[in-house]
Formats: C-alpha cells, sequence, structure tokens
C-alpha cells in the first residue's frame, strides 16, 4: 500500500502507546471532533475528503497479537442517502495505521465483513443503544472469537504451504472468505444460526488493495476521523442495504455492530509480521453527536442535571437526530 517499513523498537513503542490512547472501547463524533452540520443543531457531519460524509462514526483499534501492527484501527461511518431506487442505510469502513506502519505486498493482509452476522449481535440487551460498546468478545462470545480466528490461521497456512503455486494474496482473501462462509461452527452456534451470510474480503495488501487518502485528497475533508490525527486512512469497503422511512429500522441499521476479521501473513521477504496474526474486531458508529451534546450543554447551562438525566436527554437526542438526517434526505 505504500513504502517498504523499517520497523525499530522505539517505533513500535510509539505505536503501542497510541493503541492505548481511546478513552473508551469504541469512540464516536464527540472525540474525534466532528464538525456540525449545516442543515441542522443536533448533527454531524464528518466529510472524509471524497470517500464520503457522515453524521456518526465509530471508531476502535484492531487488537493484534503481533506487536509490529500495534496502533491499526478500524473506522465505521454511517450515514442515510435517498437515490432513484430508494432509500439506503450506507456504511463505509476505513482501516487507520500509524505513521510509523507502511504495509506492502510482502505482508499479506485481508478483511472479511461479516455482515450477516450484524443481526444477532450487541453489546447488552438493546441493540439499537447509540452509546453501547465492547469488543467482539462481549457480543459474540470469546469461544466463537477464538474459533473464527483460530480457523482463519488454519486456513492461511493451509493455502501459503502446499506443494503447489501460491495464491497472490487476492485469491487468498476470496478463498477465505468462501471457506469460513461455508463452514459451521459449533462454537458459534447462536449467532451462526444454521449457516453464514453476506460475508466480504477485501485484500489490504498486493495488487489492486486499496490506497491511504492522499495528502492532496485529504484536503477537502472537513474531519478526520481517528486519533492520533497523523494516522492515515483507507478506505476499503463500503456497504448498502435498502432502508425506509421507520425511525426504528434507521436505529437498527446506524448502530449495527459490523465484526470485521483481520488477517496478516508472511507473504515475502521483509514482511511486518513473522507469523499468520488473525483477530475480530467489532466496530460500530457511536451516539450521541457532538453537535447533539453541544445543543443540550447550551440548553442547560443553568440548570445541570444528574449524570442518568444528561445520559437521557443525550439518549433523546440522538431519537431526534435520526429523525433530522431521515426528514433531510427525504427533502434532499
Amino acid at each position: 500500500m505504500r513504502a517498504a517499513l523499517t520497523i525499530s523498537a522505539v517505533a513500535v513503542a510509539a505505536a503501542q502507546v497510541q493503541a492505548q490512547d481511546l478513552n473508551q472501547t469504541i469512540v464516536g463524533c464527540v472525540e474525534v471532533d466532528c464538525p456540525a452540520s449545516s442543515q441542522d443543531s443536533v448533527n454531524d457531519n464528518c466529510t472524509v475528503a471524497d470517500t464520503g460524509s457522515f453524521t456518526y462514526i465509530g471508531l476502535t483499534r484492531q487488537p493484534g497479537n503481533d506487536s509490529a501492527l500495534a496502533g491499526l484501527s478500524w473506522v465505521k461511518g454511517f450515514n442515510i442517502t435517498d437515490s432513484s431506487s430508494g432509500r439506503n442505510f450506507h456504511s463505509s469502513f476505513y482501516l487507520g495505521a500509524p505513521p510509523s506502519l507502511s504495509l506492502n505486498a510482502s505482508t499479506g493482509g485481508c478483511a472479511i465483513f461479516m455482515h450477516g452476522v450484524s443481526g444477532s449481535i450487541s453489546f447488552g440487551q438493546n441493540g439499537t443503544d447509540p452509546t453501547s460498546q465492547g469488543t467482539c468478545n462481549d457480543a459474540m462470545g470469546s469461544s466463537c472469537v477464538d474459533a473464527l480466528t483460530a480457523a482463519a490461521r488454519s486456513h492461511i497456512q493451509d493455502y501459503t504451504s502446499g506443494s503447489g503455486d501460491r495464491p497472490s494474496i487476492a485469491d487468498a482473501c476470496a478463498r477465505l472468505q468462501s471457506d469460513l462462509q461455508s463452514a459451521t461452527v459449533d462454537a458459534c452456534a447462536p449467532i451462526q444460526k444454521g449457516t453464514w451470510s453476506n460475508f466480504t474480503a477485501v485484500a489490504l495488501t498486493g495488487d489492486g488493495a486499496p490506497q491511504p487518502i492522499s495528502q492532496q485528497a485529504n484536503a477537502s475533508s472537513t474531519c478526520w476521523p481517528i486519533t492520533p490525527k497523523d494516522d492515515s486512512l483507507t478506505l476499503v469497503s463500503e456497504y448498502t442495504q435498502p432502508g425506509s422511512d421507520l425511525v426504528a429500522d434507521a436505529e437498527k441499521a446506524q448502530w449495527a455492530i459490523t465484526p470485521v476479521l483481520t488477517v496478516f501473513y508472511p507473504e515475502s521477504d521483509g514482511s511486518v509480521v513473522h507469523d499468520i496474526d488473525a483477530s475480530l474486531t467489532c466496530v460500530k458508529a457511536m451516539g450521541p453527536a457532538k453537535a447533539s451534546l453541544d445543543t443540550m450543554n447550551n440548553g442547560t447551562s443553568d440548570n445541570p442535571g444528574s449524570g442518568a438525566a444528561t445520559l437521557s436527554s443525550s439518549y433523546s437526542l440522538v431519537s431526534a437526530a435520526i429523525f433530522a438526517v431521515i426528514f433531510a434526505s427525504y427533502m434532499a
């Protein structure tokens, strides 16, 4: 994706510090400082170069085991759009990387987006809580996570260690998606519900891999939804599903959790990893909007309430914000 990487102990240590700097597992517009929308007072509008504009985003670190990968992040942006074919709920997924890490074709990299799982998992009992968060262990169960990552490592080992022709990185990722989606995983039975569906694979490195947003393209951004701000962002995948005018449907799509299985493996000399690294990251958009908190703070500065009241107010403003987004897309 970029020039070859030379990793020093200092760079690795710095990346490890960066990987720990979020104040919670998943953060949103409040923490990454999204600008307010110009259309209403309760929504944000985070425009990332020419790749998309989002009312809500979620940022979380990729929990890899190899220290060379420390500091990698996944970012999810969500918006509602209207087209000639109807209303759509749209999500974009970005890989964030610290400036000390550069991935090229010497390191194989795959991302498997498990969209079909989203309807079966949640953090806690309320699947439409804008502030809910956690890890894949929380949403899917640690035994399911362990089984999926172990299967991914085993498959990649099989693809790359045989006596036949070694598959390209893109082919290895496509095979991984197919093999995982067609398998029955007993440890994941409560969420698999018979068969997996709707997995998407993207090769993160190698020929045709997505490229980081350039400095020139970034000049048109209104925000950079990652910390630290000198980390790069690469648009890896987009997912669009048919929507409706119902707020309940918008809430379900907006706060859905997307598990992302990320695999890196040595492809040739100069690889940044020395063994197969597989991990599951669960990312979702996070509320409330920064603009809604600003509105709430401005309206309650003379009469501050309790923490519970503040949380309740922010939750109500999130619902109002969703309605505002639907109304704005309808009027557009």
